[in-house]
């Protein structure tokens, strides 16, 4: 492998910004980054690295082997283009676990269980969905050290989870509904409204347990809810004994990446006020003792924080380990 990377970014427009925000601050030598458009970009819409214009490839004229890595956050149904990139030498990192419940695909949340990396044997290496990232980035002492009976998170999915286009209709129904005008009875309401999320993810809870056998059972409850960007979760540990949270407080203290706050509760919206332009970071607050048990809150950006920001910590560890 070269010291310096031909790198290809292939997501929608948002997160490509992002991505490349955080390879700009990682250890990794960039040659040449690129766009490949699995999502077509509007006109006006373009990537910039280090202060240059990225170059915005089709489909069609992509030769994956030109790349030695590549960052890949599409959908189940686009597997067949990680499959085409993995053949032609690329290393691919899944960014939204889309090959996360293959056996020969390891799934890693980097500083967790970077020791599953050694599974490694087809060029694809997995992020789990940015729902089992934060949650597991946030209970990985726990999970090791206390016998959970049983585990429960409810994720609050705002409209980037989606994707962009669930963005500007939210901006759409929101402006409109403001201004007197109702929607079209047959549009699926987002502004101002709670629902049930339809968005068909790769078995969650199975990504647990691949990353933590001893968790396998894990309830995902899921609601759209009108947020424009950050995802917040509440997760509820209960035992058969009474939990020791120390350890757990601790390893939260002592990551640089977490804001454990015992008296302030962030929200997406305050989350994303307080980041712009800082380093994202997973908070966790909200911390309550219940019988046998803890509840807690956790907010992150999840395009800047469990996808783009441990996406490219992934990517370090990968090269880090010679692949």
């Amino acid at each position: 492998m070269s010291t310096r990377l031909n790198v290809a970014l292939v997501a929608e427009f948002d997160l490509c910004e992002k991505l490349a925000e955080a390879l700009e601050q990682s250890c990794l030598e960039i040659e040449k980054l690129s766009v490949v458009e699995l999502f077509p970009f509007a006109e006006e819409q373009g990537i910039r690295f280090n202060n240059k214009s990225v170059a915005q490839l089709s489909l069609d004229e992509t030769e994956w082997s030109d790349f030695d890595y590549v960052f890949f956050a599409g959908e189940l149904t686009h597997a067949t283009h990680i499959a085409k990139a993995a053949s032609a030498g690329c290393m691919v990192i899944d960014l939204k676990g889309v090959c996360a419940t293959l056996n020969d695909v390891p799934v890693i949340v980097p500083s967790v269980n970077n020791e599953q990396l050694i599974s490694l044997q087809r060029n694809i290496v997995s992020l789990p969905d940015p729902q089992v990232t934060q949650f597991i980035f946030s209970v990985s002492q726990l999970a090791r050290e206390a016998n959970l009976s049983q585990v429960l998170v409810t994720s609050l999915l705002p409209a980037s989870y989606i994707d962009s286009e669930t963005v500007s209709k939210l901006a759409g129904q929101t402006a409109q509904l403001l201004n007197g005008i109702p929607l079209d009875e047959e549009q699926q309401r987002l502004a101002f409204d709670v629902f049930p999320s339809t968005k068909h993810t790769v078995n969650l809870a199975a990504q647990v347990e691949k990353i933590f056998p001893q968790l396998p059972n894990v309830i995902f409850h899921q609601v759209q809810v009108p947020v424009f960007y950050g995802m917040a979760q509440t997760v509820t540990l209960l035992s058969d004994y009474e939990l020791d949270m120390q350890s757990q407080i601790s390893a939260w203290q002592g990551n640089e990446l977490v804001d454990f706050n015992e008296t302030q509760l962030f929200t997406p919206v305050t989350n994303g006020e307080a980041e712009a332009g800082e380093t994202a970071k997973l908070h966790i607050g909200g911390l309550t003792v219940v019988e046998n048990g803890v509840q807690f809150w956790l907010v992150a950006d999840e395009q800047r924080f469990d996808i783009a920001l441990l996406g490219v910590k992934l990517a370090e560890l990968v090269y880090q380990k010679g692949y």
